[in-house]
C-alpha cells in the first residue's frame, strides 16, 4: 500500500512544477505583470503542501526564488522574472528527483 502522505507530497511538486511551467508560459506570451505576479502567488501557495522534512530546505529556497520572481514581475523586470521562474522551475525538478529517490 502507498502511503498517502507520499501520494499528497508527490501530488503538491507536481502541481507546483505545472503551476511555475505555466507561470513561465504566461510571462512568455506576454500576459499581464498582474496576472504573472497572482500565478507566482498561486504557485507558492501549492508548494507549501511539500511537507517533508528532507525537502524542507530546498523546498524554501525554492520558495524564496518565486519570491524573487514575483517582485521582479511587479516592477516590470520581465526578463529578471523570467530567469527567477527558470530557476524556481529547475528547483522543483530537483526537489521531485530527491523525493523520488528517497521514496
Amino acid at each position: 500500500m502507498v502511503n498517502p502522505a507520499y501520494e499528497d507530497d508527490k501530488a503538491a511538486i507536481v502541481n507546483t512544477m505545472a503551476k511555475v511551467d505555466e507561470t513561465i508560459t504566461a510571462l512568455d506570451n506576454g500576459a499581464d505583470n498582474e496576472v504573472v505576479a497572482e500565478m507566482i502567488s498561486d504557485a507558492r501557495q501549492l508548494q507549501k503542501d511539500i511537507a517533508n522534512n528532507v525537502l524542507d530546505l530546498k523546498r524554501n529556497q525554492a520558495s524564496n526564488v518565486l519570491k524573487q520572481a514575483r517582485t521582479a514581475v511587479k516592477n516590470n523586470e520581465r526578463e529578471s522574472a523570467r530567469e527567477s521562474l527558470t530557476d524556481a522551475a529547475n528547483r522543483y525538478k530537483e526537489i521531485e528527483q530527491l523525493y523520488a529517490a528517497n521514496h
